[in-house]
């Protein structure tokens, strides 16, 4: 005799919006999961996620906050006003460009010239 599978929650009314929709809520919904377990499944997920990281992330708060106070005294903007900008890239990257084309220019005219003058001499 076939059974029947257990009934499933119906979808929270339209005036019942779960509270947080993440990423895995809208994964489940679209592989076809009812919306009140993808939600349950969601927050149950984000709750053990939360419980786990919770007491290893205090001591990296810590020390970001340690890495932040020590750095306060570092470059500024007024600082850094004095480097170069991206106008004066383009600018060096122009003449960078003009500098190569010319030496590509001057090594393929040594090499016509070698094989115009030195590789008859050696027939």
């Amino acid at each position: 005799m076939p059974t029947q599978p257990p009934p499933q929650p119906s979808a929270p009314a339209p005036s019942e919006k779960p509270a947080r929709e993440g990423t895995l809520f809208h994964l489940l919904v679209e592989r076809g999961w009812d919306a009140a377990v993808a939600h349950t499944a969601d927050q149950r997920i984000y709750a053990m996620t939360s419980e786990t990281v919770a007491g290893s992330l205090q001591p990296v708060l810590e020390e970001l906050r340690h890495m932040r106070e020590t750095m306060a005294g570092f470059a500024t903007k007024e600082d850094l006003a004095g480097f170069a900008t991206k106008a004066d890239m383009a600018i060096l990257e122009a003449r960078l460009l003009k500098w190569m084309f010319g030496a590509m220019l001057a090594q393929t005219a040594v090499i016509v010239g070698f094989v115009v003058g030195v590789v008859p001499l050696l027939k």
